[in-house]
This record gives C-alpha cells, structure tokens and sequence, in this order.
C-alpha cells in the first residue's frame, strides 16, 4: 500500500509484449477492489530484488501468474479491511473495498478513503504499519485451450503464387481477461503462420551457418502481404483458472499454415508436405502433377 491510497504490484513474470502487465494490473484491481488506475505495476524485472518466476512459457503467464496475484490480493485486501475495522469500529465482515473507498456492504456508502486509511496506517501514533502481502503458488494444474482456422486461397498455378483472400482464427480460451489484447494477439500469431506458411525459410550453408539470417534475405511478410485478420472467440469458464481464464500466446500461430496448405489441397488437388508454399516449390509441384506442362 502506498502512502496515497495507491497500491504497488511486483512480480517475477515478465512483459514480453504480449500486454501482460495491463492483464496483471487488471487482475489486482478485481481481486482487492481498488481502482485500475490506483494500481501501479514494477515493470521491469531484475532477478536482485524481483520475486521468483520461472519464466515465460507455454503460455500460461495469466494462467500460473494470475494465481498468485489472486491470493496475494486476497490477502492484501484483509489486511486492508481489518485496519479500516480498527478505525471505523466496524465489522471487517461488513467492509469491502470500491474503487478509492473502503464501503460498508450494509448501505453501500463510503465509510473511508483509502487515501486517508493509508497515511493514518503510515502515520499513526497508535498503530503505524506498512501493509503489504506476499503469495507464492505452486501450479499443479493445467488445462487446455482450443482453437481452428479457415483460409480462403486463390492459386496462381502458373506463377506458383497464392493469395490468401479471407482467413479467421477461432479460439477457446476461457474468460478473456482483457478482449482487445487478446484480440490483438491472435492478429500476432496469424500474422507469423501467414508468414511460416507462405515465405519465411532459414537457409543455412553445409557447415550449419546461416545464409539468411538478415531481414534483407529473411523474407517476413508487410502489411501489403497481409490480409484482413478476422478473429472470434468461444468464451467459457475454466474451473482451474484463476479468473476463469486460460491459454492464448501460442495457439494463433499454431493453424493458419494447416489451413492454407489444406486450401490449396482443396484448390489445386495438389497435397504440399513441406513449407513454405513459395513459388518454386509451388510450380515444382505443379509440373509434377501435371498441372504444369
């Protein structure tokens, strides 16, 4: 707790870009009560003084984070009730915390500031305290999220060259916690299975070097290569998540590339085992087939 009613937010798990400290953030606030723009997130992590994480990975970082950041704030929110008990001679049972008051539950009104209750606790003659909390989690658990992709293809068996016209991406992925950063994830991982499916190819020479490894020769995909990104979501409730939540980071990336090889199956009548579907390998194919003469 801050000396204005503020709370601070520290963790080991690390924003790698995908909008995890605005999830985290999210996540404080619905589990004490206290305004979303009342809590204020460490964001850069540093192993000398951050607690433990043990990484980013299998994306589950709202999954096995926002178990911890639930117990924590639980506990944080107690605290902060029985000290507002001490000064309000209240129930704690009957206080909760709303935005930037602590409120009885009885009438629903403002019964203190968590302003005032803050700078009382820093300050008091009689009872001075820094109120903090502290939760470690174990995750045993884990679930799984589900997703699938349609593609819309035209083929240009000629140049060996495919378009992609419409392509969605539908995901199960529990409670979405924030919808727009996890909209805006799925469009991150279609664009990288847009780009696996069609162009990106690391070459490297016969002692193992790379031959490509610059983004001259490295050929990602522009937005002049990209289509419409169409995105949906099946919501559901998970049991084991913390807020119900689960899984997002990876899965976009994972079907695109399996929805266009299998368009231009269903297109061409051609099956294509190997990425990237570029040209070369495209008219190759083709010739092979004898849709090529």
């Amino acid at each position: 707790l801050n000396q204005d009613g503020t709370v601070q937010l520290q963790l080991g798990a690390t924003e790698i870009g995908q909008g995890a400290d605005t999830v985290f953030t999210q996540m404080a606030s619905q589990t004490t009560g206290i305004a979303f723009d009342k809590v204020y997130i460490v964001s850069t992590q540093d192993t000398d003084v951050t607690p433990f994480d043990t990484g980013a990975y299998a994306s589950r970082q709202t999954y096995v984070t926002g178990k911890a950041i639930k117990r924590a704030g639980e506990i944080f929110r107690d605290k902060v009730l029985d000290y507002a008990a001490e000064l309000t001679d209240l129930d704690p049972g009957n206080l909760d915390i709303r935005g930037r008051d602590v409120v009885s539950t009885v009438s629903g009104a403002p019964v203190l500031r968590m302003a005032d209750l803050a700078m009382e606790a820093f300050y008091s003659l009689q009872h001075c305290v820094h109120i903090t909390a502290e939760a470690t989690v174990q995750c045993k658990n884990n679930t799984f999220s589900f997703g699938c992709c349609f593609a819309e293809v035209e083929v240009d068996i000629p140049l060996g060259k495919v378009k992609v016209l419409d392509i969605i991406n539908v995901h199960d992925s529990g409670v979405l916690i924030n919808p727009q950063l996890a909209e805006a994830q799925v469009h991150g991982g279609m664009s990288m299975g847009l780009g696996y499916a069609l162009g990106e190819q690391l070459r490297f020479d016969d002692r193992g070097r790379p031959l490509n490894g610059n983004l001259l020769d490295y050929k990602l995909p522009t937005a002049m290569d990209t289509p419409e990104l169409n995105v949906g979501f099946v919501e559901t409730i998970d049991p084991s998540g913390p807020y119900g939540n689960k899984s997002l980071g990876e899965p976009p990336a994972i079907p695109p590339a399996p929805a266009i090889r299998n368009a231009v199956l269903d297109a061409t009548g051609v099956a294509v085992d190997s990425l990237p579907l570029n040209p070369q390998k495209l008219v190759e194919q083709f010739t092979a087939a004898g849709l090529i003469q």
